[in-house]
């Protein structure tokens, strides 16, 4: 249940790259199955602050190890960068750990 929440700046609206599945470079890059990946992506209006091309909010369960975890959030900032073309200094990525029963999906709590 890996689930990315990823703000885009006006520069990402107009240029991603296509070619290739951002869940399969997110997969390929993380080399995790990209089964149960979810990518949403948001158009941000107004950033203010530090400037970020993309930022994105990593959901995962933690029943992930913690080297799976970095595997992730890192294949997600390269996945994201590449897809986007922008550099990745420009990708930020942080990430949530959701505990077992704290998820519901289709009516039902989700335990693991």
């Amino acid at each position: 249940m890996p689930i990315a929440n990823c703000f885009i700046t006006s520069k990402c609206q107009s240029s991603p790259d296509h070619s290739e599945s951002l869940i399969d470079v997110w997969a390929q890059e993380s080399k995790v199955s990209p089964e149960h990946m979810t990518v949403n992506i948001i158009a941000s209006n107004e950033q203010h602050g530090n400037e970020y091309n993309v930022m994105a909010n990593l959901i995962l369960p933690s029943m992930w190890s913690r080297n799976d975890i970095s595997l992730l959030q890192i294949g997600l900032a390269n996945a994201l960068s590449r897809h986007f073309n922008v550099p990745l200094q420009s990708v930020h990525v942080t990430t949530n750990i959701v505990n077992s029963g704290m998820v519901v999906e289709a009516g039902k709590e989700i335990k693991w």
